[in-house]
This record gives structure tokens, C-alpha cells and sequence, in this order.
């Protein structure tokens, strides 16, 4: 496999490994009570839209040239930096309630 390809194919991995967290956590928020869940299903709407810009980077990634590749790969690295915290705020959030 080329460089271009593992890449598509790393990235392609970790989005998978992500849904099935991001599945995980969702039943987490639903179970918060009232006054903790608007705040978290806010933050957890914002993760499942960077998630969302993630797999459209990945769509770039694998319509794009070599060329191409390292600005889209800036981009995504930038993107999984800002997903990662969110998952990590939300999963704390949720964790701290005892669900």
C-alpha cells in the first residue's frame, strides 16, 4: 500500500473505533439527569459535528492527490486534536454523576 493509502486507511480506523464510543457515550448523556443533560447533550451535539467534519476530511482524503494530502492531513490532525477533548469533556461529565 502507497503512504496515501495507509493513511486513508488509519484514519478510516480511528473514525470506526470513534462511533463505537461515541455510541457508548451517547447512552451515558441520555442517562444524566435534567440538570446536567442540556449542558452535555450540547457538548456532545458539538463532538458528533467535528466527527461529522471528520469523516468529510476523510472523503477528501481519499478523492485527493499525494499533492493534496499534507494540507488535508493538518487539517484532520488539528480536527482529531479538538475531538479527542470533547470526547474526553463529555466522557468526564458523565463519569462524575456515576453513570
Amino acid at each position: 500500500m502507497s503512504s496515501h493509502k495507509d493513511k486513508i486507511a488509519k484514519l478510516s480506523q480511528i473514525l470506526e473505533e470513534w462511533d463505537y464510543k461515541v455510541d457508548r457515550l451517547e447512552h451515558r448523556v441520555k442517562d444524566l439527569p435534567d440538570e446536567l443533560k442540556a449542558a452535555a447533550e450540547k457538548k456532545y451535539q458539538k463532538l458528533l459535528d467535528f466527527r461529522d467534519n471528520l469523516k468529510e476530511k476523510e472523503e477528501e482524503l481519499i478523492s485527493s492527490s499525494e499533492h493534496a494530502v499534507e494540507e488535508i492531513e493538518h487539517s484532520i490532525e488539528s480536527a482529531v486534536d479538538t475531538f479527542k477533548l470533547l470526547f474526553e469533556d463529555v466522557e468526564v461529565n458523565t463519569k462524575v454523576e456515576g453513570i
